[in-house]
C-alpha cells in the first residue's frame, strides 16, 4: 500500500512538471519564433531602406537612364505618379509592385509563383523636378520562412527532448526524496500495541521529511506513555476494586456459613461501609474518566472560594475532634465551576484529616491577581522525593498504603486535575514546620 502511495505522489509530480515545463518550453518556443521572424524582417527592411536611400538620393538631383541591378538581392522599379513604369532594373522580372503609397512609405509582403515564392517590397514617394515619383524596392523573403521553418522543426525536436529528461530526473528524484516515507510508512506498519517501543527511521535530511520522523517519533513516545498510564490505571483500578469486593464477599461467606452465631448487624454495617467506599472509589475514576476523555461539563461562573472552604471547614469540625483553623481565611473570588471547585477543596480538606495529628489550618487570601488556598496539617508530611509524584493516581505513602489511612489514591489527583482545568496551579511547600503545607493557586475572577 506504501509503494503504490509512493508511486501516485510520484507519478502525479512528475506528470505536473512535465505539463508546466512542456507548456512554458511551448510558450517560449512561440515567443522565440515570432521574436525570430521580426529580427529577420527588420534586417530585410533595413537593406531596402538603404537601398531606397540610395535611389532616392540619385533622384533629387536628376531622373536617370536606367536603374542600378547588378545586385541579384534586389529589384527596383522607378514609377511615376501616374503610374506610368519610367524605369525598371533588368532583375524585376515578374515581380508584382505594391500600390502608390501616395505619400511617405510603404512596406508590403507579396507571394508570386516561381522559384522565389514570397517577396518583401518597400514603396516610397519621391518629390523630384518632374513631380512626384514612387521608387520599388524589392527583395526575396523566401529566407525569413526557411529560417523560422528549420527552427521550428529543430524545437519540435528538443522541446519532447527536454520535457522527456525532466520527467525522468525529477521521477529519479522525486523516488529518492519518498524513499525515506517508504521506510517510515513501512516502520509504521510493523508497530503493534505489544511493540510500542519501536521508533520510525529518521533520515539525516534536515527537511520535512526528518521533521516528520521526529513528529511521528514524538507521537509514538506519547502514545507508548499514554497506553502505559492506561495500563497502570487499569491495573490499580482492578486492584482498588477488588480488596473491597473481596472483604464484603468474605464476611458474607463467613455469615452464611455460620448463621446461627454470626452477627448480621454488624455485618451490614460492615458491608455498607466498604458500599460507600466503593461508591466513592467508582466515582472518582467516573470523574477522572470523563476528564481524560474530555468530556466533563464545565460551568463558568463567579465562585466565592471562602464560601467553599469555610463549609468545608464546618463539615471538619463536625466530623472529627481535630483543631480547625480558619482564621487565615479572607474573601477570595475564582471563575469556575462550583462543583468541580467544591470537590478540589474536599479532596485536600480530607488528605489533611487523614494525616494530621492535631490540626489542619486553612489559608485563603488573593496576591497578584491569583487566589491563593493552603491547606496544612500537623502530621508526618511529605517527604521531597514524593512530593511530584503524590499526585499521580494511586499514588500514596508508604505509610498510608492502607485503605483504612490512605483512601484511594484518586483524591490528589483530582484536586490536579481540577486546579490545572482552571488554569491555576497545586504544589506541596515546604513550610519549616511539621506536616504538610498543600498550596493551590487560582487566577483571581
Amino acid at each position: 500500500m506504501g509503494d503504490l502511495r509512493n508511486r501516485s505522489v510520484r507519478f502525479q509530480v512528475t506528470a505536473l512538471a512535465a505539463v508546466v515545463v512542456a507548456v512554458l518550453l511551448i510558450v517560449m518556443a512561440g515567443a522565440l519564433l515570432v521574436a525570430q521572424q521580426r529580427s529577420l524582417r527588420a534586417a530585410i527592411d533595413d537593406g531596402l531602406r538603404r537601398r531606397a536611400d540610395d535611389l532616392a538620393s540619385l533622384l533629387v538631383e536628376a531622373v536617370p537612364d536606367s536603374l542600378p541591378g547588378s545586385d541579384d538581392d534586389y529589384a527596383a522599379q522607378l514609377v511615376a505618379a501616374d503610374g506610368v513604369v519610367l524605369l525598371s532594373s533588368p532583375n524585376v522580372a515578374d515581380i508584382p509592385m505594391a500600390p502608390d503609397p501616395a505619400a511617405g512609405e510603404l512596406i508590403s509582403e507579396r507571394r508570386v509563383a516561381g522559384p522565389e515564392d514570397t517577396f518583401r517590397i518597400l514603396s516610397r514617394s519621391v518629390e523630384t523636378d518632374r513631380g512626384r515619383l514612387v521608387v520599388h524596392v524589392a527583395t526575396a523573403a523566401d529566407d525569413i520562412s526557411d529560417s523560422v521553418g528549420a527552427l521550428w522543426r529543430s524545437l519540435l525536436v528538443a522541446i519532447p527532448l527536454s520535457v522527456a529528461v525532466m520527467a525522468t530526473a525529477i521521477w529519479w528524484l522525486v523516488g529518492r526524496a519518498l524513499r525515506p516515507v517508504a521506510a517510515i510508512n513501512s516502520e509504521v506498519m510493523a508497530i503493534t500495541e505489544k511493540d510500542l517501543g519501536r521508533r520510525v527511521p529518521v533520515p539525516p535530511t534536515d527537511d520535512e521529511i526528518q521533521q516528520l520522523a521526529l513528529t511521528m517519533n514524538h507521537m509514538l513516545d506519547r502514545l507508548e506513555g499514554g497506553v502505559a498510564r492506561i495500563q497502570r490505571f487499569a491495573a490499580d483500578a482492578s486492584h482498588e476494586l477488588r480488596s473491597p469486593l473481596t472483604r464484603m464477599r468474605s464476611e458474607l461467606e463467613v455469615d452464611l456459613a455460620d448463621q446461627e452465631s454470626s452477627d448480621l448487624a454488624a455485618t451490614h454495617r460492615s458491608v455498607l461501609e466498604e458500599a460507600i467506599a466503593l461508591q466513592g472509589l467508582v466515582d472518582d475514576l467516573l470523574f477522572l474518566a470523563r476528564s481524560d476523555a474530555d468530556r466533563l461539563v464545565q460551568q463558568r461562573a463567579l465562585v466565592d472560594l471562602d464560601d467553599v472552604v469555610l463549609v468545608e471547614a464546618q463539615r471538619l469540625q463536625a466530623t472529627t475532634d481535630l483543631e480547625i483553623d480558619v482564621g487565615m481565611v479572607s474573601a477570595g473570588q475564582v471563575v469556575g465551576d462550583r462543583p468541580q471547585l467544591v470537590r478540589a477543596v474536599r479532596n485536600l480538606a480530607d488528605n489533611a484529616v487523614h494525616h494530621a495529628a492535631t490540626r489542619v489550618a486553612f489559608s485563603l487570601r488573593e496576591v497578584d491577581g491569583e487566589v491563593e488556598l493552603v491547606v496544612a496539617d500537623d502530621g508526618s508530611g511529605v517527604p521531597p522525593g514524593e512530593r511530584d509524584s503524590i499526585f499521580e493516581r494511586f499514588a500514596r505513602l508508604d505509610e498510608a498504603r492502607s485503605r483504612d489511612c490512605g483512601g484511594t489514591g484518586l483524591g490528589l489527583a483530582i484536586v490536579r486535575d481540577v486546579v490545572t482545568r482552571h488554569g491555576g496551579t497545586i504544589a506541596v511547600d515546604d513550610s519549616g514546620m511539621p506536616g504538610a503545607r498543600f498550596v493551590a493557586r487560582l487566577p483571581q475572577g
